[in-house]
């Protein structure tokens, strides 16, 4: 299959996935097998790659790289327990030049919201983050080893998602960790997000 240019899925590059629309990416997303579960395993870098519309877009990169939360990097992964298939893993971020880690979420195996195939799932749900809150869901297929198209969902319906891609792994996964606001069980996590830069001021109550 060739999704652009003539392009086989096997020779895409990030770069390439930048390029391609949104309706292409969900073709391609369709296409792809699952990540292994035990591959999944590190620290990977991320990047969006595709909305559904230009506001979206525009709450979504804010939200990941404008707010106090950080400047997002990436995700990392670790399959505490291979025999059941379940793991655990958190997001990557920066803040004032120091990588940070919070907003944890748990990993397994399950039937994709897109199209019912067995998936490599992330589950925000588990944790008191703003993602658990939302119930955010996000789900990981391979296009090869080391490079990942990737979608998330959040909010009650969930669907239409965004596109991301992962890369790597580029570290091995920090188990010994520091939970910048909280350990992320017990309590909400106390992030103080202010609407500085915020793309639509106007609904800002």
């Amino acid at each position: 299959m060739n999704i652009s240019n003539d392009i086989a899925i096997e020779n895409l590059k990030k770069e390439d996935l930048k390029e391609l629309g949104y309706n292409k990416l969900m073709e391609l997303y369709k296409s792809l097998p699952s990540a292994d579960f035990e591959e999944m395993d590190g620290d990977y870098d991320s990047c969006m790659v595709g909305f559904i519309s230009e506001i979206k877009e525009k709450g979504s990169i804010w939200w990941l790289h404008k707010t106090e939360k950080g400047d997002w990097l990436g995700k990392s992964f670790t399959p505490k327990s291979k025999s059941e298939r379940r793991g655990e893993g958190y997001n990557r971020w920066k803040i004032e030049g120091k990588e940070v880690h919070h907003m944890r979420f748990l990993t397994d195996m399950v039937e994709s919201l897109i199209d019912g195939k067995i998936t490599f799932r992330l589950k925000y749900a588990s944790f008191k983050n703003d993602g658990g809150i939302v119930d955010m869901t996000d789900e990981v297929r391979r296009i090869r080893k080391g490079l990942y198209l990737c979608l998330g969902m959040a909010g009650p319906e969930k669907l239409p998602p965004d596109f991301f891609y992962l890369t790597g792994p580029v570290h091995d996964y920090d188990h010994s960790s520091e939970w910048i606001y909280g350990d992320e069980v017990e309590k909400h996590t106390n992030i103080t997000v202010t609407y500085k830069n915020f793309p639509f001021p106007d609904e800002i109550k």
